[in-house]
Parts: structure tokens; sequence; C-alpha cells
């Protein structure tokens, strides 16, 4: 349900063109194909919109069990807390109003026409692409693991600097849009790689709700985006250091090539030997092939920079 709710700002953001440019297109086009459109625009827009707040029953905790058990929750919402959430809403743009009166006060069949919705929308945008959504995501838990491994947890929740930074106690979200403190209290914190993450982490608004943050999978510290280290580039040759370090951020075989300034006979070489050497995978989804690091991969990049260069957790929405 995160990365249904990511996929939709990010298809009414349009931020992210290198990374989602391509998934945009494609989604538009088939949400007309199918007559989706209007539902989607008049049903999801207006509730998970492109804004600093979406409600919290959109991303139930039954969804780590999957999407049927999800809806299930969201149809369940009692109807205290639908009208506490829709509230939040504000009238989120003309035309709306209606439909978020109706689910304000789960009037006979809004809900099931959000489930509805949302079930489409996740077979149309979601599903298909879910091979790539995964590659990225399993990249991220294994660097995430590798910081785990060598610093325990504060070597975990350090491997997030920049877009989140912890001062033990603290775990602070610098770009997000709310400077409210959540304090824990001694519950656990679920930390949940999304590859339609994009902007910044975002967060469950609901203090008393089992807290969560959302990132940004794959994304790599600022420090490690300069140019690769004498070692790495040693091990490796100049060039495809380069595309390693560049496939870090993901991204297809034409986003590398632009990203680089090399030609796709050049970045298609050096994929193919860092594939065969396991540093990185390689998802094709329709003509689309995505390319992340494999948890080798980030560990060798990782690794190699540590060689040379020898919190507040706030809400989302």
């Amino acid at each position: 349900m995160w990365e249904v709710c990511g996929s939709l700002q990010a298809l009414q953001g349009g931020y992210g063109r290198r990374t989602f440019g391509t998934w945009c297109h494609r989604v538009r086009r088939d949400l007309h194909r199918t007559h989706l459109a209007g539902p989607v625009g008049g049903r999801l827009f207006p509730v998970a919109p492109h804004a600093a707040y979406y409600p919290d029953l959109l991303t139930p905790v039954e969804g780590t069990l999957g999407l049927e058990e999800a809806l299930e929750a969201i149809l369940s919402t009692p109807r205290s807390r639908l009208r506490q959430e829709i509230d939040l809403l504000g009238g989120n743009g003309p035309g709306h109003g209606a439909w978020l009166d109706d689910l304000r006060s789960a009037r006979t069949g809004a809900l099931v026409e959000l489930a509805d919705t949302m079930r489409a929308y996740h077979q149309l945008a979601v599903r298909p692409y879910w091979p790539a959504i995964r590659a990225r995501v399993e990249s991220d838990i294994g660097r995430r693991r590798q910081a785990l491994r060598e610093g325990g947890v504060n070597g975990l929740l350090g491997s997030f600097h920049p877009m989140m930074r912890w001062h033990f106690p603290v775990l602070e979200i610098p770009g997000h849009p709310s400077d409210r403190d959540i304090h824990l209290g001694g519950r656990g914190l679920l930390l949940i790689p999304s590859y339609f993450a994009y902007l910044h982490p975002a967060t469950i608004f609901n203090p008393d709700l089992p807290q969560a943050v959302v990132y940004p999978a794959g994304r790599v510290p600022e420090a490690s985006q300069a140019r690769p280290g004498a070692a790495l580039g040693r091990l490796l040759g100049e060039t495809r250091a380069a595309v390693l370090q560049a496939v870090a951020v993901g991204g297809t075989t034409s986003d590398l090539a632009r990203r680089l300034g090399v030609s796709l006979s050049t970045i298609s070489h050096h994929i193919a030997i860092l594939r065969d050497a396991g540093l990185i995978i390689s998802q094709r989804n329709a003509a689309v092939v995505l390319h992340t690091l494999s948890p080798v991969g980030a560990a060798l990049l990782t690794n190699g920079k540590r060689h040379i260069d020898r919190g507040r957790t706030t809400d989302t929405r």
C-alpha cells in the first residue's frame, strides 16, 4: 500500500522524471485505455493527493500480509477514524467535496468503490512493475543489512545520511514537511524501503499508531555520488566504477548513458560485465530493463568509499 500511495503521488506530482518518466507515460496511457483514468482521478487522487498529508488508513499494518488484507482493513475502518482522517484532507480541490463527504460519512458503497479502484489501479500501475520494485528494494535491504552487521543499530541508522540524521537517541528527517516530534516510548520503529518514495522519507501521521519510516530505496549518500575513489577505479577501471556508482541510484540503460554522458553500447558493455560478476541486478518489465545494485555490489561500493575516506522521527503527511 505504501507503493500504491507513493505511485499515486508520483503520478500527480510529475517529479523524478529520470526515474519514473517511462512508468508515468505508460500508466497514464493504460489508465485511459482501460477507462480507469476517471475513477483514479476522481477517487484516488483526492484521498491520496500529492501533498504533505494523506490518511493513515490507506497504509494499514495488515498490508504486510498482502493487498487483499490491506483492502479488507480499509473496508473495516471505524467511522470515527474515517471522519477524523478525511477531515484533515480539507476540500482537496474542486469537484472532490462530494466524494470525500461520502467517505467521511462511510456512505453505502463509498469504501467499496475506494477499495475496488485501488485494486484495479494496483493491477495496472504497480503489479506489472513489481520485479523492478523488488529489485530496487532488495538491493537497498542488502546495503542496510551490511551496515547493521558492521555497526549495529547505530551503523544502520547512520547509513541513512543525508536523508535522515541519527544523533542518539533522535532520528531526524531534515526534508520532512512537518516539524512534529514523535516519541516512540519504547515502541519499535519499522523501516520500509520504497521504490516510489522520492522527495523525502514518509512517516505515520497519527502518533498513537504503530510507527514506520518509509524511505527512498536505493538513495545513496551525497558523498558517494562524487567521482569514484581511486581504489575502486583501479579495481574495476574508471568507466566501470562510474557505471557501478550510477547504478546505485537505479535506472535504465538509457538513464545511465544520459547520466554519465556515454553511448548506449558502452553502457551495455559495462553493465553486462558487472551483472556477470554479480554486482548489479537487471530486471526486465516489458520493454524496460531496470538496473540496481546487488547486495554484493552495494557492499563493494560502501566498503570502497569507507576505505578511501577513512532522531528525531517526524511525521510525514
